[in-house]
């Protein structure tokens, strides 16, 4: 349905107008006769289409056409007069108007070309209005693919890529998608084959799911999981089809660590079992080093001391490699275990953590400042650094401090950071001389270690 104002001062062209127009039955022809009337009408109405004269009474057909365009620049405008001087088809053209047709004596032929003009205008207008709105939605469907983390292209009927969003980029190791355009697919991927007269045939599958080896742009490879759906126009035929991708060697990872953080997990509760059916003369502090070291990355230190007289501390065990151990004991120049060093404060149970923190100030902190700084530095320099961790319980009615160091060595480039440890307090039982309450001992590690817990048995 198109709906039309028609101006003229003229009621016989009006007339004649609508009973022309109106015939084919999808026109709706609304009339004025003056300018103020059609200014008006068109502020209470839409219109697909504007017929104007050029001469009329009140104003010009240039003037209602200046007045149309300030306020809508796209509605298409028609000048129907018998004006026909270049000058005045010159004038109206560029101002804006569509068409300009003369009236002329055989009035049926003027009308039916009419009718053709104003068709015409409407429907390029509307084409222009469904572009607009398609490029629109486009633009819209671009900058969400654009901006997926899901690896998504887009390849022709032939299999060449035609477009890769920055994650797909990403999962291959490239930076630019002018690098993959124009390629084949099957050029990423190791296998399954793709040869080219594969195309047609998953072309007409409409759909395919499955797993493949695709290959970055160093020529590692990564096992994938890939969608693929063909895209086809309104009649069904296809425009080419969209790939998707997993990449399975995170999942993998993943899985890799949720059975490892099972096993800590198992490890540990079994550990904290075992704990608390110890005897209250058991080495407890061996058997707590134990299971730190356990936990803890490689080339780690771990040392377990015990407070007596609430301001001194006693290395009661120490775990690490012998090479490490060895390495420390010639720089301070006898054993870690039994080492006795003076607290600078009285009330050293009251400030132990009950949860593992790092230690501000490092060697110095920890030794209460009575190594030399000689021997200070030359720890700090020793092959191992990191961050010093520590915490403190009581056991038997003694403050205890667990206190876990670990040294990332720059000759064991896996482990990149220090392990941070969380404890809860260990109480004696009144009963039978056994631990009432142990708590679970939980890791976390930005290397290869994974988080562990244990609530308390």
């Amino acid at each position: 349905m198109i709906r039309l104002l028609h101006v003229d001062d003229d009621p016989a062209i009006l007339d004649l107008g609508k009973h022309f127009l109106e015939h084919s039955g999808d026109l709706v022809i609304d009339t004025a006769t003056s300018c103020e009337t059609a200014r008006t009408m068109l502020g209470n109405h839409t219109y697909d289409a504007i017929v104007s004269d050029y001469h009329m009474p009140d104003c010009t057909g240039i003037e209602l056409l200046r007045f149309v365009r300030h306020h809508d620049g796209r509605t298409p405008f028609l000048f129907f007069s018998d004006q026909g001087n270049e000058e005045a088809v010159i004038a109206a053209l560029t101002s804006g108007a569509d068409f300009f047709l003369p009236k002329g004596i055989l009035i049926r032929s003027q009308f039916i070309q009419l009718e053709h003009a104003i068709r015409e205008s409407v429907m390029r207008r509307r084409a222009e209005q469904e572009c607009e709105k398609i490029s629109s939605v486009l633009r819209i469907r671009e900058a969400a693919v654009r901006s997926s983390l899901c690896p998504l292209a887009l390849c022709d009927t032939e299999g060449r890529i035609q477009y890769a969003n920055p994650a797909s980029l990403k999962v291959w190791g490239y930076h630019d998608e002018t690098e993959v355009v124009g390629k084949y697919a099957s050029e990423f991927v190791v296998s399954p084959e793709i040869p080219p007269s594969a195309i047609p045939d998953l072309l007409r599958q409409k759909t395919w799911m499955g797993q493949a080896t695709a290959r970055r742009k160093d020529g590692t490879t990564f096992d994938a999981r890939v969608y693929v759906n063909t895209m086809a126009d309104e009649s069904g035929a296809p425009l080419g089809f969209v790939a998707s991708f997993t990449d399975l060697s995170r999942q993998e990872r993943a899985r890799g660590q949720l059975e490892s953080y099972i096993r800590d997990i198992r490890f540990v509760s079994e550990k904290a079992n075992e704990l608390a059916d110890l005897g209250l003369d058991t080495d407890v502090s061996g058997f707590i080093a134990d299971v730190l070291y356990d936990l803890v990355p490689q080339k780690s230190l771990v040392i377990f001391s015990s407070v007596h007289a609430d301001s001194v501390v006693r290395v009661e065990a120490a775990r690490s490699t012998d090479a490490i151990l060895t390495e420390v004991e010639q720089v301070i120049g006898r054993p870690i275990t039994g080492l006795t060093l003076q607290s600078t404060s009285q009330g050293l149970s009251s400030m132990l953590p009950r949860t593992f923190i790092e230690i501000d100030g490092g060697i110095e902190a920890i030794t209460f400042g009575q190594l030399s700084p000689e021997l200070c530095r030359k720890l700090r320099e020793f092959p191992l650094s990191g961050r010093i961790i520590g915490s403190g319980f009581s056991w038997g009615g003694r403050s205890m401090v667990s206190r876990s160091s670990s040294f990332p060595q720059d000759f064991f480039p896996r482990i990149s950071t220090c392990s941070t440890f969380s404890s809860g307090t260990v109480r004696q039982s009144s009963t039978g001389g056994r631990l009432r309450d142990c708590s679970g001992v939980s890791l976390i590690s930005r290397t290869h270690r994974r988080p562990v817990a244990v609530p308390p048995s």
